[in-house]
């Protein structure tokens, strides 16, 4: 149809076009979800259940409860040619609360060239008290900032949406979590 502003006419069928021009050149990406799995621990025999993220460039994000009740966070690298810096712990935030790149009790992580561990928790009692697990739980959005091997940052994003549910199967559906 057309409309006449009093400066000129507008075709409105115009715009139209253009929306779905735009619409269908935008690519067309499933938005990465979560998943539970039982997997074997790296160097052991032990199996643990596993919360899992893949995000779209192919980084992982895990986090399982181990065998003395220590909720791991580990952060892995894509199978491509990057490589972490040694001794060079990632930072890791949620939404916009306060980035962090220590283990609870303000112990350093663990690193290798491919991976980056951090404990976000205890589970006592049934109990777990931290506020980034709490996060991660609730939260909308999780980025690793990390330092390659050379000397380049770069960032890797995780969508949080339907890791609660992920969460509580691999920690335990019985584990109440509170910040403190």
């Amino acid at each position: 149809y057309l409309l006449d502003t009093g400066f000129r006419r507008y075709d409105g069928r115009a715009g139209f076009r253009l929306v779905v021009i735009a619409t269908l050149l935008l690519p067309l990406a499933a938005p990465a979800q979560w998943a539970v799995v039982n997997q074997r621990l790296e160097g052991t025999q032990a199996e643990t259940v596993t919360a899992r993220i893949r995000n779209s460039t192919g980084h992982t994000l895990e986090l399982y409860r181990d065998a003395v009740g220590a909720i791991r966070a580990r952060f892995i690298l894509n199978d491509g040619l990057t490589e972490l810096e040694q001794g060079h712990c990632p930072t890791m935030q949620v939404d916009r609360w306060a980035s962090m790149n220590r283990s609870v009790n303000d112990a350093a992580c663990l690193a290798t060239k491919r991976w980056a561990e951090f404990v976000v928790g205890y589970v006592v009692e049934k109990n777990v008290q931290s506020a980034r697990l709490l996060q991660i739980m609730n939260g909308s959005l999780l980025t690793f900032r990390f330092r390659l091997n050379g000397g380049d940052y770069r960032d890797a994003e995780f969508s949080l949406a339907g890791s609660k549910r992920s969460l509580s199967a691999a920690i335990g559906a019985d584990v109440i979590v509170t910040a403190r």
